[in-house]
């Protein structure tokens, strides 16, 4: 089949299909002659799930994490459910704000009072949801931004390097793309930038890879007092608060409860700060 045939079988535009062509989702036969793409059976299915996939609003990220069997399909379709549902819950309450409003005159339109009933909606639960959210997005922002494996040889050339950023690729189904060779490689992990390094400890060579471009996290939409807190719940402040109320409980200590009341206070002026001052 021609691009025209395949534009008619499956009523996507010509532009489309290219388009996914370059995204690295279709990839047709080069015709030998003439050097025209050909499109098989096999290329018109995947470009129908291409269709489905994208109508059920999923990204081209995940639509090629699924063709190319980088994760299971049914933990693909679990995460874009939960998020649809998250954002069905949103939704929702738009709807019922706009319902009231288009049974108000216009020109009469309380401001106030549709304000108050949306920080009550929030209050149901519509923040909550958002700060569980936005935590689960910057958690798996940080997981990514910078990480750590030691690899099976001492990495002592470039070649080593690679083979080794390769062996991590697929070990964890990850799509490996390198930039640039040599001991300070560069390289692209499902589609992010990262810089790696070689260090040598005790147990000997660690790779260590790093986001080149951390600013680019798409996080920008979250306040920054939500992220300083989710920063010391990832961090080890966490885990040493747990320490000292362990030593708090065991001791019956007034002093370690004084302790660990300081430490939980900035949770405790956060939530204030987000539930009533808002």
């Amino acid at each position: 089949m021609n691009i025209n045939e395949l534009e008619r079988l499956t009523g996507i535009t010509k532009q489309n299909i290219r388009f996914y062509e370059k995204k690295g989702l279709l990839q047709p036969m080069r015709n030998s002659e003439n050097n025209y793409r050909e499109y098989s059976q096999e290329d018109l299915t995947t470009l129908k799930t291409i269709k489905l996939l994208r109508k059920l609003d999923f990204s081209i990220e995940d639509i090629h994490k699924i063709l190319s069997a980088q994760m299971p399909l049914h933990t693909i379709l679990e995460q874009h459910l939960k998020e649809l549902q998250a954002r069905r819950q949103k939704l929702e309450a738009c709807i019922d704000v706009c319902k009231d409003l288009l049974q108000t005159d216009t020109e009469c339109l309380d401001l106030d009072g549709t304000f108050e009933k949306m920080e009550q909606i929030e209050q149901n639960g519509g923040k909550f949801m958002s700060i569980i959210e936005d935590y689960k997005r910057f958690a798996a922002v940080q997981r990514k931004k910078t990480f750590s494996f030691q690899p099976d040889t001492m990495v002592m050339n470039p070649m080593e390097f690679s083979e080794a950023l390769s062996q991590y690729a697929e070990e964890n189904h990850q799509n490996l793309v390198l930039l640039k060779g040599g001991m300070y490689p560069t390289f692209k992990l499902d589609g992010v930038e990262y810089t790696a390094q070689r260090i040598f400890g005790r147990f000997g060579a660690t790779i260590q890879c790093t986001m080149t471009h951390p600013e680019e996290d798409g996080l920008e939409d979250i306040p920054r007092n939500r992220k300083v807190l989710y920063q010391l719940i990832n961090g080890p402040y966490l885990l040493l608060l747990v320490v000292f109320i362990i030593m708090a409980i065991s001791r019956q200590s007034i002093g370690w409860t004084a302790l660990v009341a300081l430490m939980i206070f900035p949770y405790l002026l956060w939530l204030f700060r987000v539930f009533v001052k808002r």
